[in-house]
């Protein structure tokens, strides 16, 4: 069963997203599931995760420290030009800006570790960047806009600590009491997982399939623009960070700065307006071909 799932991986999250576009009312329903998906995929990363490299990563904080400032100032300015070249109206614009500023997908360090990066690195990456959203974001949009999203401050810390420091402790009283169960589920990792993304994928697609759907000439110019989120950054940050820090680090950088959580982003702006989650829900069907290139191309990428 671990096999055939590790196998078909990417089909599987790929069904999810089908699901999610043409059987959006189950999915829908299935929205209660995605925090815990979220917190059993956390589970699996942690047990990969050598707490001693952590500090080691935390002493060295330029890396560190270059991913924030290009996660909240370097890449949101070049797609807030990119947005006025494609003549989005200020909806569009702050739509697009929404999704740019999202925070590292918390599942990155899960796909560092598939593809042999720094997971220790992406682990503390995701932490730091999603620790400054709820503060961040919503500076950064006044600023760019001079308009105010009320952003769920103490729902995205409540989320961080459940999904990250939770497991950690669960892991570390798993690995001094119940070996056996560590190294069960350890032998399950495939299966467990891909049926997790699953739901995530298909739960998330459905809160926005009708817009997504919709092919209008302003979702075509935000999947184009969604392609280069997804894509774009992700290529470009790996070959440049090539140039300066080891492969393993590289691809930790890479992905952990350029893959966004736009299902929390889209999850806020559904709240304010539809069309303001548009982009980040086009981001997070991108996510699907993303993966799926990850899990067939992981030696190579």
């Amino acid at each position: 069963m671990d096999a055939l799932a590790k196998k078909y991986f990417s089909l599987i999250i790929a069904l999810g997203a089908l699901l999610g576009l043409f059987l959006p009312s189950i999915g829908i329903s299935l929205k209660f599931l995605v925090l815990p998906s979220l917190f059993i995929l956390m589970i699996f990363t942690v047990l990969k995760i050598d707490f001693y490299k952590i500090v080691h990563s935390i002493k060295k904080p330029i890396p560190l420290i270059t991913a924030v400032m290009l996660s909240y100032i370097v890449i949101p300015a070049v797609f807030y030009l990119l947005s006025m070249l494609f003549s989005l109206d200020e909806n569009a614009k702050l739509s697009v800006m929404l999704s740019i500023l999202a925070p590292t997908i918390l599942s990155a360090p899960y796909f560092v570790s598939i593809m042999k990066g720094n997971v220790e690195f992406s682990f503390v990456l995701s932490v730091v960047i999603t620790l400054l959203a709820p503060v961040l974001i919503p500076l950064e949009l006044y600023y760019i806009f001079e308009t105010s999203i009320n952003f769920p401050f103490m729902k995205v810390f409540e989320t961080i600590f459940i999904i990250i420091f939770i497991p950690i402790v669960i892991v570390q009283i798993m690995k001094r009491l119940c070996i056996n169960l560590v190294l069960g589920l350890s032998s399950h990792e495939s299966s467990i997982t891909a049926f997790m993304f699953f739901i995530f994928i298909f739960a998330v697609i459905s809160v926005n399939s009708h817009e997504i759907l919709n092919m209008s000439g302003l979702v075509i110019t935000l999947l184009m623009i969604g392609v280069l989120q997804e894509f774009g950054i992700f290529i470009i940050l790996r070959k440049i960070s090539k140039l300066f820090m080891s492969d393993k680090m590289s691809k930790s950088f890479a992905f952990s700065v350029g893959i966004k959580n736009t299902a929390l982003t889209a999850g806020v702006a559904i709240h304010t307006s539809n069309e303001l989650a548009l982009a980040s829900s086009i981001v997070v069907l991108l996510h699907v071909p993303m993966f799926a290139w990850i899990m067939h191309k992981k030696e190579k990428i």
